[in-house]
């Protein structure tokens, strides 16, 4: 029995959180990303405490010495500085070569992290409806996968070794600290909560507009990679100038958004160098004052100097990577919303691996569909075709025929009724299992930069034969300007390569005639190839549909005079049905089209 229909979601979105909440939360889904890389996160530990305890160590060995210089070495202080000179140079080699190894370390996790992160995100797109990307620039999606990987990837792996070396920094400091003198210790810790409530602040103000820049930079990448593709439009149109507009607007908005977070952020860093200063000049007069009355000796002071500087050093390192932490979590959140999209087009429970039978037979069943913006597209279409008929759909531009072999592949859910193929509702087949039954031609012909038998045999690997794509090419009538071509079947295509669009259309054709499937459909496909190659494409198409369902959309009369059934949609809706030349003596509206548009 098969199971029920699923239901079809809405994609909904929570309320917003605040700034900081979100930015927690951000952080924490992060974080399984990192833990699976914790054995070289335990390297980056381990060379950090090494690195954290010279530089805890250091000022004492310097404060000592010059203790030792002051009261006069046992052993002379020519021997007392050669022997602490050596201790430091081993202590910062030590430093150097521990500091690589956590780079090093950190640098390979942080690429895997990245890795991961893109291959969730393929992984979700390839499942997400055609709706996401009807609504999301090709140029956006792009931007997330590129440029917000790369900011997480730079920005998170500074951000956990920065936050790992300032905490174990500071509180091995503030231990050694304490051990040497209470009240230098209070001193130099006096500006720490002024650092901290000044970073606070600082964070919240840019978080926001960190995010804006985000955005706007996949605004402009949309922006150029639109220009890009449709070069030759803007060209013909003498359009460059408004392109050119488009550009400057979206990178001014990047400019400015940018400036601001930028300003933002920026202005801390002085900040903090101030109250850096602050606390030296307070630790040097402290100091000096407890010198004179005999409670500190001078190498202590020099100690804390040194401990002061290095005390705040990592609290002002980690401010300077504030903007790249706003980057990466505004760049975290544009992924993890893309992530968190939910297609509405999902198997059910138990969905059909395989048709029950391979006919190709098509049912309509009183659908009706609107698009998420509400327009609504189809409206009450009842339509029967039997396995191996050639349906034309004709009509008006908005009148629903793309949509309506779309619901077929199932790319949209019905509102209301129900697709039948071979007898079985398409929501209950798996989506996968549905469209290996459909061999699908869209208007726009789609190559990828691979070998002509490539793109032939793209998506039935099991058929990839020399053989079987040179029939495939022979049936959609490309094998003749293929063999032309200076590699054959092996010529590699590109964008710049020397085909036609008539030419790339024929190859999108031999790629559908390749599947074999039982439902071919062909998107306006003829639209692109002139008059002397449709009509031996004519004669192709007639000898594949045998045994083959075919819906033809087409705007052409050689195309639909010869099919078994031609179906002419008006406003979402069936006007008429019947064959060509019923339709010339008994329809109107198939009749007005063949006036107006066909002849």
């Amino acid at each position: 029995m098969l199971s029920p229909l699923p239901r079809r979601p809405h994609h909904v979105s929570g309320p917003a959180a605040p700034p900081l909440k979100a930015g927690w939360r951000t952080l924490w889904r992060l974080m399984p990303y990192w833990r699976s890389q914790l054995p070289l996160l335990a390297v980056v530990v381990a060379c950090s405490s090494v690195g954290v305890a010279v530089t805890v160590l250091a000022p004492v060995v310097v404060g000592r010495t010059v203790d030792g210089c002051i009261a006069g070495a046992a052993g002379g202080v020519s021997s007392l500085l050669l022997r602490n000179l050596a201790i430091l140079a081993v202590m910062y080699a030590v430093a150097l070569f521990v500091g690589w190894a956590q780079d090093y370390a950190m640098s390979v996790a942080s690429q895997r992290v990245a890795s991961a992160l893109r291959s969730q995100m393929m992984s979700h797109v390839l499942k997400l409806d055609v709706a996401y990307f009807d609504s999301h620039g090709r140029g956006d999606v792009m931007s997330r996968f590129m440029s917000d990987v790369e900011q997480i990837r730079d920005g998170m792996g500074q951000t956990l070794v920065q936050v790992l070396s300032t905490v174990v920094t500071m509180l091995a400091m503030l231990v050694t600290m304490l051990t040497l003198s209470v009240p230098l210790t209070c001193a130099t810790c006096l500006c720490v909560p002024l650092v901290v409530l000044l970073s606070r602040y600082v964070i919240r103000r840019s978080r926001s507009l960190f995010s804006r820049q985000q955005r706007a930079t996949g605004r402009l990448t949309s922006v150029v990679e639109e220009g890009v593709s449709g070069i030759h439009t803007i060209r013909s149109l003498k359009a460059d100038s408004l392109w050119a507009g488009s550009f400057a607007a979206a990178n001014d908005e990047v400019r400015s958004v940018g400036a601001k977070a930028q300003v933002n952020s920026g202005v801390l860093m002085p900040m903090l160098r101030l109250l850096d200063n602050c606390s030296y000049m307070l630790v040097a007069v402290v100091g000096g004052l407890m010198a004179v009355g005999g409670a500190v000796s001078v190498g202590v002071i020099q100690s804390f100097l040194l401990y002061t500087r290095q005390f705040l050093r990592p609290v002002n390192m980690a401010a300077t990577q504030v903007n790249v932490i706003q980057s990466a979590l505004a760049g975290a959140e544009r992924i993890f919303e893309m992530l968190d999209e939910r297609p509405s087009v999902v198997n059910s429970s138990a969905p059909l691996a395989s048709p029950q039978k391979n006919c190709g037979d098509v049912v309509f069943d009183d659908v009706s569909f609107s698009y998420p913006s509400g327009r609504k597209a189809l409206s009450h279409v009842s339509l029967h075709v039997s396995p191996g008929q050639f349906v034309a759909i004709v009509g008006s531009t908005g009148a629903g025929k793309s949509t309506l072999v779309n619901l077929l592949a199932r790319f949209y859910d019905v509102d209301a009724g129900r697709i039948l193929v071979d007898g079985v509702d398409v929501r209950n087949y798996g989506v996968a299992a549905l469209r290996q039954l459909m061999a699908i031609v869209p208007q726009e012909p789609t190559l990828f930069s691979e070998s002509v038998a490539y793109n032939i045999w793209y998506g039935d690997v099991r058929r990839r034969s020399e053989a079987d794509v040179a029939e495939s090419a022979a049936l959609a009538m490309a094998a003749p300007f293929v063999e032309r071509l200076p590699g054959g079947y092996s010529e590699r295509l590109s964008d710049d390569c020397a085909l036609s669009t008539g030419q790339r259309q024929l190859l999108s054709i031999a790629r559908a005639m390749h599947s074999r499937a039982p439902i071919l459909i062909l998107d306006e496909a003829t639209s692109c190839v002139d008059s002397r190659t449709e009509e031996l494409l004519q004669e192709a198409m007639e000898n594949l549909s045998a045994g083959r369902t075919c819906f033809v959309i087409a705007h052409r009369l050689s195309t639909v005079r010869h099919a078994d059934k031609i179906v002419v949609l008006d406003d979402g809706r069936v006007a008429e049905v019947g064959t060509h030349e019923e339709l010339l003596r008994h329809g109107t509206l198939y009749k007005s089209l063949c006036d107006a548009v066909f002849s």
